[in-house]
């Protein structure tokens, strides 16, 4: 068994929504400090690793060992979708929104890059740099560029 949840996103209602990694169930809390669990559509050992909010309200959870994307709508529901991309080794651990509204997945080991664009589709791309444990974290600049936080990667990568 592992750890139960793996981060969490404030979703604009207030709400703080516990990201999945080895629950089978979703877990809130409501600004009151109200403790609630919910169904998720998709659950598996390790699924993933932090979350993001998109500019229509939607969470997407950041696929770790998960073969399907799932995310929670702004009112609640909670669906699946399909990924371009996938690896049972940690394919990604966290996830940047960028100024264009794209959700770009941080590579963990990861050798292809992915994205959700603000209609939901799924994307890759080249990456330049590929390693195991590459990047632990991404940030955006004021400039719009993404910046992967180097792990083990032994130089940085960045998204313009």
């Amino acid at each position: 068994a592992g750890s139960a949840y793996s981060g969490g996103v404030l979703a604009p209602n207030g709400d703080i929504h516990f990201v999945p990694y080895y629950a089978n169930r979703g877990q809130k809390i409501s600004p009151e400090g109200v403790v609630s669990t919910y169904s998720l559509v998709y659950t598996t050992y390790d699924a993933y690793v932090g979350g993001v909010l998109a500019p229509n309200g939607d969470i997407h959870f950041v696929p770790h060992k998960a073969t399907m994307g799932q995310k929670i709508s702004s009112e609640g529901t909670v669906s699946t979708y399909s990924l371009v991309y996938t690896n049972d080794s940690g394919a990604y651990v966290g996830g940047v929104l960028a100024s264009n509204g794209d959700i770009h997945f941080v590579p963990y080991v990861a050798k292809i890059g992915q994205k959700i664009s603000p209609e939901g589709t799924v994307s890759t791309y080249s990456l330049v740099y590929t390693t195991d444990n590459a990047y632990m974290g991404g940030v955006l600049a004021p400039n719009g560029d993404i910046h992967f936080v180097p792990r083990s990667a032994n130089c940085g990568q960045k998204i313009s």
